[in-house]
């Protein structure tokens, strides 16, 4: 068996609840939910994080978020969806996923800005200057 799960769920290898699939891609219900109906959108293709997949299996998987978020809203009744992505080391599964998960008023899902307060605008322009400035 594949040492990574999401390859190895993708190959068939490990079981997991399926609600989309194609030749590219695999999408599956998260085993430790948000909320009911969150989904973890994979490359069948093992890409560790978002910089590293091809630009076309990007666009493949953001047009499965959005038939899927269409389907959550439709049958679970959500007020609204959130995607989230984490890279490097904050990408658990070491595999890229996309989470996408229905949303209901009051659900206690938060999101928290560090120090709590407004970027000043010299903080923003002073990080607006560094990424414009980057060399790709």
């Amino acid at each position: 068996m594949p040492h990574c799960v999401v390859c190895a769920i993708a190959s068939g290898q490990l079981e997991a609840h399926v609600v989309f699939e194609n030749q590219h891609i695999v999408c599956f219900l998260d085993h430790m939910p948000i909320n009911e109906g969150h989904v973890l959108l994979c490359p069948r293709e093992h890409h560790a994080d978002l910089t590293d997949l091809p630009e076309g299996l990007l666009a493949e998987l953001m047009l499965a978020a959005k038939a899927l978020a269409n389907k959550l809203q439709g049958c679970l009744k959500c007020d609204g969806v959130s995607l989230l992505q984490n890279n490097g080391r904050f990408n658990e599964l070491g595999h890229f996923h996309l989470h996408l998960f229905p949303r209901f008023q009051g659900d206690g899902f938060s999101w928290v800005s560090h120090g709590g307060s407004l970027a000043s605008r010299e903080a923003l322009a002073r990080v607006n200057d560094v990424l414009r400035n980057a060399v790709d």
